[in-house]
Protein backbone atom coordinates (compact mmCIF):
# COMPACT_ATOMS: atom_id res chain seq x y z
CA UNK A 1 0.00 0.00 0.00
CA UNK A 2 1.20 3.50 -0.80
CA UNK A 3 2.35 5.25 2.40
CA UNK A 4 1.76 8.52 0.56
CA UNK A 5 -1.98 8.03 1.10
CA UNK A 6 -1.55 8.25 4.87
CA UNK A 7 0.98 11.08 4.70
CA UNK A 8 -1.33 13.23 2.59
CA UNK A 9 -4.37 12.46 4.75
CA UNK A 10 -2.47 13.57 7.86
CA UNK A 11 -1.26 16.71 6.13
CA UNK A 12 -4.76 17.60 5.00
CA UNK A 13 -6.26 17.01 8.45
CA UNK A 14 -3.66 19.13 10.22
CA UNK A 15 -3.91 21.99 7.73
CA UNK A 16 -7.70 22.00 8.02
CA UNK A 17 -7.36 21.85 11.79
CA UNK A 18 -5.35 25.06 11.82
CA UNK A 19 -8.17 26.94 10.11
CA UNK A 20 -10.77 25.39 12.39
CA UNK A 21 -8.74 26.25 15.49
CA UNK A 22 -8.38 29.88 14.37
CA UNK A 23 -12.16 30.17 13.99
CA UNK A 24 -13.09 28.25 17.13
CA UNK A 25 -14.79 30.32 19.82
CA UNK A 26 -15.95 33.02 17.42
CA UNK A 27 -19.51 33.77 16.42
CA UNK A 28 -20.57 32.03 13.21
CA UNK A 29 -23.23 32.53 10.60
CA UNK A 30 -25.12 29.24 10.40
CA UNK A 31 -25.99 27.91 6.95
CA UNK A 32 -28.94 25.59 7.45
CA UNK A 33 -29.52 22.45 5.36
CA UNK A 34 -32.65 20.60 6.51
CA UNK A 35 -33.55 21.79 10.02
CA UNK A 36 -32.09 23.90 12.81
CA UNK A 37 -29.89 21.02 13.98
CA UNK A 38 -28.31 20.47 10.56
CA UNK A 39 -26.11 23.32 9.43
CA UNK A 40 -22.63 24.31 8.30
CA UNK A 41 -20.39 27.20 9.24
CA UNK A 42 -17.74 29.07 7.27
CA UNK A 43 -15.18 26.92 9.07
CA UNK A 44 -16.74 23.76 7.60
CA UNK A 45 -16.52 25.20 4.10
CA UNK A 46 -12.98 26.53 4.45
CA UNK A 47 -11.71 23.30 6.01
CA UNK A 48 -13.33 21.20 3.28
CA UNK A 49 -11.80 23.40 0.59
CA UNK A 50 -8.32 22.91 2.05
CA UNK A 51 -8.68 19.14 2.38
CA UNK A 52 -10.06 18.68 -1.15
CA UNK A 53 -7.34 20.89 -2.61
CA UNK A 54 -4.53 18.92 -0.96
CA UNK A 55 -5.97 15.52 -1.88
CA UNK A 56 -6.79 16.55 -5.46
CA UNK A 57 -3.28 17.89 -6.01
CA UNK A 58 -1.71 14.61 -4.94
CA UNK A 59 -4.32 12.18 -6.31
CA UNK A 60 -6.14 13.86 -9.22
CA UNK A 61 -7.64 10.57 -10.45
CA UNK A 62 -9.35 9.66 -7.15
CA UNK A 63 -13.01 10.04 -6.23
CA UNK A 64 -13.96 12.43 -3.43
CA UNK A 65 -17.15 12.62 -1.41
CA UNK A 66 -17.27 15.35 1.22
CA UNK A 67 -20.07 16.42 3.53
CA UNK A 68 -20.62 20.02 2.50
CA UNK A 69 -20.31 20.43 -1.25
CA UNK A 70 -17.80 18.30 -3.09
CA UNK A 71 -18.62 15.22 -5.17
CA UNK A 72 -15.94 14.09 -7.62
CA UNK A 73 -16.53 10.82 -9.46
CA UNK A 74 -13.53 9.73 -11.54
CA UNK A 75 -14.64 6.08 -11.70
CA UNK A 76 -11.61 5.27 -9.58
CA UNK A 77 -11.39 2.33 -7.16
CA UNK A 78 -10.19 4.90 -4.60
CA UNK A 79 -12.68 7.18 -2.83
CA UNK A 80 -11.89 9.78 -0.17
CA UNK A 81 -14.69 10.28 2.37
CA UNK A 82 -14.27 13.64 4.12
CA UNK A 83 -16.02 15.37 6.99
CA UNK A 84 -14.25 18.71 7.49
CA UNK A 85 -15.85 19.20 10.91
CA UNK A 86 -17.59 16.23 12.43
CA UNK A 87 -19.47 17.78 15.33
CA UNK A 88 -20.42 21.14 13.83
CA UNK A 89 -23.00 21.80 16.55
CA UNK A 90 -20.31 21.29 19.17
CA UNK A 91 -17.93 23.56 17.27
CA UNK A 92 -20.50 26.34 16.93
CA UNK A 93 -21.53 25.95 20.58
CA UNK A 94 -17.93 26.20 21.80
CA UNK A 95 -17.98 22.61 23.04
CA UNK A 96 -14.63 20.80 22.52
CA UNK A 97 -15.97 17.68 20.81
CA UNK A 98 -15.37 18.07 17.08
CA UNK A 99 -12.83 16.66 14.67
CA UNK A 100 -11.62 16.44 11.09
CA UNK A 101 -12.37 13.00 9.63
CA UNK A 102 -10.67 11.72 6.46
CA UNK A 103 -11.05 8.15 5.23
CA UNK A 104 -9.83 6.46 2.07
CA UNK A 105 -11.71 3.49 0.64
CA UNK A 106 -10.43 1.10 -2.00
CA UNK A 107 -13.20 -0.82 -3.76
CA UNK A 108 -15.62 0.29 -1.01
CA UNK A 109 -13.44 -0.89 1.88
CA UNK A 110 -11.65 1.54 4.24
CA UNK A 111 -7.86 1.31 4.01
CA UNK A 112 -6.75 4.65 5.53
CA UNK A 113 -8.27 6.64 8.37
CA UNK A 114 -7.27 9.92 10.00
CA UNK A 115 -9.20 11.70 12.75
CA UNK A 116 -7.84 14.99 14.08
CA UNK A 117 -9.30 16.02 17.43
CA UNK A 118 -8.64 19.72 16.92
CA UNK A 119 -9.15 21.06 20.45
CA UNK A 120 -6.86 18.47 22.06
CA UNK A 121 -4.51 18.39 19.04
CA UNK A 122 -4.75 14.62 19.01
CA UNK A 123 -4.09 12.95 15.67
CA UNK A 124 -5.44 9.41 15.31
CA UNK A 125 -4.58 7.36 12.27
CA UNK A 126 -4.59 3.85 10.88
CA UNK A 127 -3.52 2.07 7.74
CA UNK A 128 -4.83 -1.36 6.83
CA UNK A 129 -2.67 -4.04 8.38
CA UNK A 130 -0.45 -1.54 10.23
CA UNK A 131 -2.27 -0.91 13.52
CA UNK A 132 -3.83 2.26 14.93
CA UNK A 133 -2.00 5.21 16.45
CA UNK A 134 -2.55 8.35 18.50
CA UNK A 135 0.17 10.97 18.08
CA UNK A 136 2.58 8.23 17.03
CA UNK A 137 1.83 5.87 19.91
CA UNK A 138 0.06 2.59 19.17
CA UNK A 139 -3.43 2.32 20.67
CA UNK A 140 -5.83 -0.51 21.34
CA UNK A 141 -9.43 -0.99 22.37
CA UNK A 142 -10.56 -1.78 25.91
CA UNK A 143 -10.63 -5.24 27.47
CA UNK A 144 -14.14 -5.03 28.92
CA UNK A 145 -15.85 -8.40 28.58
CA UNK A 146 -19.27 -7.84 30.15
CA UNK A 147 -22.00 -5.63 28.78
CA UNK A 148 -22.96 -4.65 32.34
CA UNK A 149 -19.49 -3.10 32.77
CA UNK A 150 -19.50 -1.28 29.43
CA UNK A 151 -19.31 2.46 28.88
CA UNK A 152 -20.83 3.35 25.53
CA UNK A 153 -20.83 6.42 23.32
CA UNK A 154 -23.95 7.42 21.42
CA UNK A 155 -24.68 10.18 18.94
CA UNK A 156 -28.27 11.20 18.23
CA UNK A 157 -27.48 13.25 15.13
CA UNK A 158 -29.83 15.70 13.44
CA UNK A 159 -33.40 16.25 14.56
CA UNK A 160 -35.03 14.17 11.83
CA UNK A 161 -33.50 10.88 13.08
CA UNK A 162 -33.25 11.39 16.85
CA UNK A 163 -36.37 9.54 17.91
CA UNK A 164 -35.45 6.52 15.79
CA UNK A 165 -31.90 6.45 17.16
CA UNK A 166 -33.10 6.61 20.75
CA UNK A 167 -35.57 3.78 20.15
CA UNK A 168 -33.09 1.63 18.21
CA UNK A 169 -29.88 2.16 20.18
CA UNK A 170 -30.49 3.98 23.47
CA UNK A 171 -33.45 2.26 25.09
CA UNK A 172 -32.39 -1.35 24.32
CA UNK A 173 -29.04 -0.72 26.05
CA UNK A 174 -30.01 1.73 28.78
CA UNK A 175 -30.52 -0.76 31.61
CA UNK A 176 -27.88 -3.25 30.46
CA UNK A 177 -24.73 -1.14 30.55
CA UNK A 178 -22.78 0.93 33.05
CA UNK A 179 -23.14 4.32 31.33
CA UNK A 180 -23.89 6.11 28.06
CA UNK A 181 -22.02 9.24 26.98
CA UNK A 182 -23.30 11.65 24.35
CA UNK A 183 -20.26 13.76 23.52
CA UNK A 184 -21.68 15.60 20.53
CA UNK A 185 -19.04 14.52 18.01
CA UNK A 186 -19.16 11.14 16.31
CA UNK A 187 -15.54 11.01 15.13
CA UNK A 188 -14.20 11.99 18.56
CA UNK A 189 -16.49 9.43 20.20
CA UNK A 190 -15.27 6.66 17.92
CA UNK A 191 -11.64 7.71 18.41
CA UNK A 192 -12.20 7.36 22.15
CA UNK A 193 -13.40 3.81 21.48
CA UNK A 194 -10.23 3.05 19.50
CA UNK A 195 -7.99 4.21 22.36
CA UNK A 196 -9.94 2.25 24.98
CA UNK A 197 -11.86 5.03 26.76
CA UNK A 198 -15.21 3.70 25.52
CA UNK A 199 -16.26 0.12 24.94
CA UNK A 200 -18.76 0.52 22.10
CA UNK A 201 -20.46 3.02 19.79
CA UNK A 202 -23.71 2.04 18.03
CA UNK A 203 -24.57 4.49 15.29
CA UNK A 204 -26.10 5.30 11.94
CA UNK A 205 -24.40 8.08 9.98
CA UNK A 206 -23.07 9.20 6.63
CA UNK A 207 -20.04 7.49 5.15
CA UNK A 208 -17.89 10.59 5.64
CA UNK A 209 -18.65 10.39 9.36
CA UNK A 210 -17.54 6.78 9.74
CA UNK A 211 -15.07 5.64 7.06
CA UNK A 212 -12.00 6.87 8.95
CA UNK A 213 -13.28 5.53 12.27
CA UNK A 214 -14.02 2.14 10.75
CA UNK A 215 -10.40 1.39 9.89
CA UNK A 216 -8.99 3.03 13.03
CA UNK A 217 -11.23 0.94 15.30
CA UNK A 218 -10.55 -2.35 13.54
CA UNK A 219 -6.80 -1.71 13.43
CA UNK A 220 -6.96 -0.96 17.17
CA UNK A 221 -8.36 -4.48 17.66
CA UNK A 222 -12.06 -3.63 17.67
CA UNK A 223 -14.95 -4.82 15.56
CA UNK A 224 -17.50 -3.11 13.32
CA UNK A 225 -20.66 -4.54 11.78
CA UNK A 226 -24.30 -3.78 11.14
CA UNK A 227 -26.87 -4.69 13.82
CA UNK A 228 -27.08 -8.25 12.49
CA UNK A 229 -23.35 -8.86 12.64
CA UNK A 230 -22.84 -8.48 8.89
CA UNK A 231 -20.00 -6.40 7.43
CA UNK A 232 -20.72 -2.68 7.15
CA UNK A 233 -21.95 -1.76 3.67
CA UNK A 234 -19.50 0.97 2.68
CA UNK A 235 -20.95 1.24 -0.84
CA UNK A 236 -23.87 3.38 0.41
CA UNK A 237 -23.78 6.99 1.57
CA UNK A 238 -25.62 6.24 4.82
CA UNK A 239 -24.37 3.35 6.92
CA UNK A 240 -25.36 1.41 10.01
CA UNK A 241 -22.32 1.02 12.19
CA UNK A 242 -22.09 -0.98 15.41
CA UNK A 243 -18.54 -0.60 16.73
CA UNK A 244 -17.10 -2.20 19.85
CA UNK A 245 -13.97 -3.57 21.44
CA UNK A 246 -14.98 -6.92 19.93
CA UNK A 247 -15.27 -8.65 23.29
CA UNK A 248 -18.80 -7.39 23.94
CA UNK A 249 -19.87 -7.18 20.32
CA UNK A 250 -22.23 -10.14 20.30
CA UNK A 251 -23.78 -9.01 23.60
CA UNK A 252 -24.57 -5.61 22.04
CA UNK A 253 -26.06 -7.19 18.93
CA UNK A 254 -28.22 -9.43 21.08
CA UNK A 255 -29.46 -6.46 23.12
CA UNK A 256 -30.30 -4.52 19.95
CA UNK A 257 -32.28 -7.45 18.53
Amino acid sequence: MDDKFLKVAKQAAIQAGKVISDLYGKEHKLMFKTDNSNFATQADLEAEKIIVKIISEHFPSHNIIAEEKVRIDQKSPFTWAIDPIDGTISFASKMPFFAVSIGLLENNQPIIGVIYDVDRRDLYWAQKGQGAYLNGKKISVSKTTKLADAVIGLGIGSMERRRDKLEEYFFPLLEKIRYIYMLGGGAVTMAFLAKGSLDAVPNQAWIWDQAAAGIIITEAGGMVSDRFGNPVDWSTDYTEFIASNGLIHEQILEALR
